[in-house]
């Protein structure tokens, strides 16, 4: 009996021993695939980046200091950290201004904090930049003579295109290009998947909207970028204007006439006479609709336009950024403008709403009755 019990005994230690290895093992393969799939990175490391001008640019696996030149894309990248600008130290101080006009203020209040490095535009002071220890800067992959400046500094430098890049300048594409390329900056690829599909899903539906409007029905339409003592400046071919109006499917008075960010003469505008006059928003220009339908544009008479005749000129003044830019708000502007262009086709699209929930998702903030007001000035 003693003999029985003692290999019984025998037999059920190998059992467990044999259970116990097979269960380590199999915790093993489970950690081994975890962290094949899930690789840690050396935070000493780089990684290569092609950016929008086509170059190759190693920036570090770790990016705790980030500096912005000229190109407008504080915006996306609060949407980039859905609703914070985390490891800015200096961008074009010129933008200041234009987000004390825009929502992005409230946002991402810590962007009023940030050391300006740039004072206009045209201007970069790079001591200042190099004082900051950035990590990468961002700037206009078009503009040639900063890019020679900031790359003569050795700090890893990343272009993003706006208007006259490889690709189309429409803004509904480029926000989400911006996108993608902060995704490999940050080494975060499919990051912002969740988000541009969200987008996508807004401008398929306006699309399905104004395909239901015959060609006959389609309204003509010319978007002011500027105006300056009684000279306007309008948005003519391959500027973002050029695609808003191309997707709006209206007729673009000035495509055949203007190319770039044109001057006209009031001459040309008023034979062009726009059954939509759309104005563009903060940081470019700075009258409203009011200032239309009133009369009250100093220098010219815009009154006798069939748009502001008949009461069809919007305008933007709050939105994330200059809403006609790109920007991640792209699928909310473009329902917004479709939304005025062919009302019958929207009578019952929730514009509002739909604004109100994307930022309450995407940026995790609240838009107000006030905000709305200023936002759609109706």
């Amino acid at each position: 009996m003693e003999d029985i019990m003692k290999k019984y005994l025998s037999i059920l230690l190998a059992v467990l021993t044999l259970t116990l290895s097979m269960f380590g093992c199999g915790n093993a393969a489970a950690n081994q695939s975890q962290s094949s799939s899930q690789p840690e990175v050396d935070v000493n490391g780089t990684h290569t980046v092609i950016d929008h001008g086509g170059n190759t640019v190693e920036v570090p696996n770790k990016i705790t200091r980030v500096v912005i030149d000229q190109i407008p894309i504080l915006s996306t990248y609060m949407s980039y950290f859905q609703g914070s600008t985390p490891n800015i130290v200096g961008y074009c101080g010129s933008f200041k201004d234009t987000i004390t006009k825009t929502v992005l203020k409230d946002i991402a209040p810590e962007l009023m904090q940030s050391a300006d490095t740039v004072y206009a535009q045209s201007d970069l002071n790079i001591e200042e930049v190099m004082k900051l220890n950035p990590d990468v800067i961002f700037y206009n992959a078009n503009n040639a003579s900063h890019a020679q400046i900031l790359k003569s500094s050795g700090i890893s430098c990343v272009g993003f295109a706006t208007v006259g890049g490889d690709t189309e300048a429409d803004p509904l594409a480029r926000y989400q290009q911006w996108l993608d390329l902060l995704e490999d900056v940050f080494g975060e690829d499919g990051k912002m998947d969740n988000f541009k599909n969200a987008g996508n899903a807004i401008i398929a539906d306006v699309e399905k909207r104004i395909a239901t409007v015959p060609e006959d029905k389609r309204p003509s339409a010319m978007i002011l970028w500027k105006y300056s003592d009684g000279v306007p400046q309008v948005s003519g071919k391959g500027t973002f204007g050029t695609y808003w109006l191309k997707r709006l499917g209206v007729k673009d008075v000035v495509v055949d006439e203007a190319k770039g960010f044109t001057q006209v003469n009031m001459e040309q505008v008023y034979r062009w006479d726009p059954d939509i006059l759309f104005l563009d928003g903060p940081g470019l220009l700075s009258l409203k609709t009011s200032d239309f339908l009133n009369n009250k544009v100093s220098g010219t008479d815009f009154s006798t336009l069939t748009a502001v005749k008949n009461k069809r000129v919007y305008d933007t003044t709050l939105g994330m950024w200059n809403w006609f830019t790109p920007n991640p708000d792209a699928p909310l502007v473009y329902a917004w403008m479709a939304y005025n262009t062919y009302p019958e086709a929207f009578a019952d699209y929730p514009l509002k709403e739909t604004i109100k929930e994307y930022y309450q998702k995407w940026y995790g903030y609240t838009v107000t009755d006030k905000d709305m007001e200023e936002m759609l000035q109706y």
